[in-house]
This record gives C-alpha cells, structure tokens and sequence, in this order.
C-alpha cells in the first residue's frame, strides 16, 4: 500500500513539476513517467490518461487553495474586524491577479474540477472551513444546497472574468474591471433576510 501511495504520489509531483515547467498542454505521459521514474504501465493502474491525472490533481490544489484562502481570509478579516465574505472575495481575486499561470491551469480545466458531484466533493474534503462560510452565506428559510450554488457561481465568474481580463483584456484590463467585479460578488453576497 505505501509503495503504491509513494508512486501516486510521484507521478502527481512529477507532472505538477513538468505541468509548471512546459504547461499542461505541452507535457507528455512519457515525460511524466520519466521523472517520476516509474513505468508507463504504472501510470495507468493509477490514471486512466492525463486528462484523468489533471483532474485529480487539480481537485486536489484547487480544494487546498480555496481552503488557505477561506482561512487566511477568516483571519484577516478577525484581526481587522471586517466582513469575512468581502475578505475572501478580495484575497480570491488578489491570488488570481498574483497567480495568472495558475488562473490560467484552473480555468482551462474547471469542467474537470468541478464537473460531477464526486470532483466536487473531492474539492471540498480540503475546505475546512466550508461550513462555517456556507452558513454565513446562507439566507434566511435557504437550504445549504442553495448557499453552495451561490457560492460556485461566484467562484467560477471569478475565475471567468479575472481569467478574461487578465489575459484578454475583456471586458477590459483587470484594473479598470475590478472595482466592477468587487461590488457584483459583494451584491451576490448580501444577505436578504
């Protein structure tokens, strides 16, 4: 069991090495079992094709980011007694704006990462926090199921629109549309009672 949780997680460390070097794109299964330094048969006792082994490790970052930023946001918001939903949305987009490679990962694959219940739920096994946040999210007479739409809405139209205006300048540069991007997911997060 631990020689193969120890090959797993070679072949995950390898690719994340290889995807930051060269791109996911331009990263082969061979260059992967090759840093790894394990047989290419190996590779698909564990992963049915790269696809697979993107999915699973971005699952797994993208669970890991969103749970630092939930916490660092938790803090920060307790030490400067401010709201921790608008805390989060300003470190979310903050990250996006320091991290463009990564936005970039996560956006070019989010159907992997969030495209059946399971993957969902995957992510969320590294939300500690998640919760706490959907039950301050939730309004009133609101099942926890709507909370957490809400709040992979907003998660994915920032990815989307940081995303755009990153790369794309669309709608427009990622300073002019900010201000804008703040004060929609601060309205998204309004409690109606």
């Amino acid at each position: 069991m631990e020689e193969s949780v120890s090959k797993r997680s070679r072949i995950q460390d390898a690719a994340v090495a290889l995807f930051h070097e060269q791109g996911v794109e331009a990263t082969s299964v061979n260059e992967i079992v090759r840093r790894a330094n394990v047989a290419k048969g190996t590779f698909y006792v564990y992963y049915k094709d790269k696809k697979e082994l993107i999915s699973q490790i971005l699952t797994k970052q993208h669970g890991c980011l969103m749970n630092d930023i939930l916490n660092h946001s938790y803090e920060a918001a307790l030490a400067n007694s401010t709201c921790w939903k608008r805390t989060f949305i300003d470190e979310l987009i903050t990250y996006y704006i320091q991290h463009p490679k990564l936005l970039r990962t996560i956006q070019k694959n989010i159907a992997s990462i969030l495209d059946t219940k399971e993957h969902r739920d995957m992510v969320f096994t590294h939300i500690e926090r998640m919760p706490d946040f959907l039950k301050l999210l939730r309004r009133e007479q609101e099942t926890e199921k709507k909370a957490l739409n809400r709040f992979l809405m907003m998660m994915e139209i920032i990815g989307f629109v940081c995303y755009n205006a990153i790369f794309f300048e669309q709608p427009d540069s990622i300073e002019e549309i900010l201000p804008e991007l703040r004060e929609t997911m601060f309205k998204m997060l309004e409690r109606k009672e």
